[in-house]
């Protein structure tokens, strides 16, 4: 693959939309809406931040796979086999929680769409087994294609309905400066930071994403388009994080309704804010796209996960820095996947007892490891592999190392009021 082939933009564009699409889930669904049902605007400046900090971190996934033709996970080989085992151990326990936590949130807007009692433990455990099985049959490329059909009429949906709210939205932020010192608002402030606008994870995810379609469309694209590509999908995730936000804020919190705990009601609140604005036609649509979307990022997460998994468990076990890992229809695939689906179907089963305080321990979780990941982002961009001419700026560098101190003493102040 070559730059000198110049390839257009529309045939470079692919990874950035899958990011968008694997960030629009419990982050925004979830911990957006209750962010803005729950403090109002309050929390907008928090959800802001927190895209601001970890910008650079999603950023070097992308820049990292144009300007060598390899993902994150060869780059932390690269900076030695310690750097695998460090990544690995961090993220292992992570990405089954995950797998998880997007299971229960798509089983809850399918309870809410067919009106379901059934224990959402359960349809969480069907979805990963189909998820698998789909991945296994070679069934995910159909929903592939009609999932971004939904993409787009939940994007629009949500634009629109965000826009009839902006007038109910009690405009006030003085509830921005939150008290630290309460644990349970602090605690809410770290998930909502967790996954947004995704956990930094995704940033490998992407990586990879991009190394794919280098090899599918045979030409490396250009640093100028990879990163518009990347920009496209950060920031069109970031808008409707702050999207459900408002819709969260002028519906429910101008109306003093509070957020239902269990999952199927939550998910019932969800679709009812698209209901309340755009009328009851809106409620099916909405929340059909809203399934395919989340279930379509289950999917991509039981795929690639596994990737990441094995292609780690390949760098420990290779020296050869050099050599390119290709972990497709392996042996090390097989066993990563079997293992991280019956890790997730475990969590659902025996750690699941409410749905409210199980995302928030997805997130939470998520968050505390970020800041591992993100450095070793930095370390991967900032190495020697990296042409000089495609390294980050010194604003970006700064930017970057700022976003790792600020995530990693938000981690341990959480730990220590939690703990202490």
């Amino acid at each position: 693959m070559s730059d000198s082939s110049k390839p257009s933009l529309w045939r470079s564009m692919g990874p950035g939309i899958l990011f968008a699409g694997a960030a629009i889930g419990t982050s925004h669904l979830v911990q957006s809406t209750r962010a803005g049902a729950t403090f109002g605007l309050g929390l907008l400046g928090v959800l802001i931040l927190a895209n601001v900090l970890k910008y650079p971190a999603f950023r070097f996934g992308p820049q990292y796979a144009a300007a060598t033709g390899r993902s994150l996970i060869e780059g932390y080989r690269d900076l030695g086999q310690w750097v695998v085992a460090v990544y690995m151990l961090s993220e292992v326990a992570v990405m089954a929680i995950i797998i998880a936590a997007t299971a229960a949130v798509t089983g809850a807007i399918l309870m809410a769409l067919a009106d379901l009692s059934v224990d959402i433990r359960y349809i969480g455990v069907g979805l990963i087994l189909l998820g698998v099985i789909m991945l296994a049959t070679g069934g995910y490329r159909l929903l592939e294609g009609l999932t971004k059909v939904f993409v787009a009429i939940l994007t629009i949906a949500t634009i629109c309905a965000t826009l009839i709210t902006l007038p109910k939205i009690e405009w006030q932020f003085a509830q921005t400066f939150f008290p630290l010192s309460d644990l349970q608002t602090l605690a809410f402030v770290i998930a909502l930071m967790g996954f947004m606008p995704a956990g930094i994870d995704l940033s490998v995810l992407q990586s990879s994403w991009a190394v794919a379609k280098q090899k599918a469309a045979g030409v490396k694209p250009t640093m100028q388009h990879a990163i518009l590509d990347f920009k496209i999908g950060f920031f069109g995730s970031v808008g409707l994080a702050i999207c459900f936000l408002l819709m969260g804020a002028g519906v429910m919190h101008s109306t003093g309704e509070v957020p239902a705990t269990s999952a199927g009601a939550f998910a019932n609140q969800v679709i009812g804010l698209y209901t309340t604005n755009l009328g009851d036609w809106a409620g099916v649509v909405v929340g059909a796209a809203a399934l395919f979307v989340m279930f379509t990022t289950l999917i991509a997460i039981v795929d690639g996960f596994p990737r990441l998994l094995a292609t780690g468990w390949v760098a420990l076990r290779s020296s050869e820095s050099a050599e390119a890992i290709d972990v497709g229809r392996s042996v090390p695939l097989y066993i990563s996947t079997a293992l991280l689906a019956i890790a997730a179907i475990s969590i659902l089963m025996f750690l699941m007892s409410s749905f409210q305080a199980f995302i928030d321990f997805v997130t939470i979780t998520t968050f505390i490891v970020s800041p591992i990941t993100a450095g070793l982002n930095h370390l991967a961009i900032t190495s020697a592999r990296v042409p000089l001419e495609y390294r980050p700026s010194p604003l970006l560098r700064w930017w970057s190392i700022l976003g790792i101190t600020a995530l990693t003493v938000l981690s341990v102040m959480f730990l220590y009021v939690r703990f202490a």
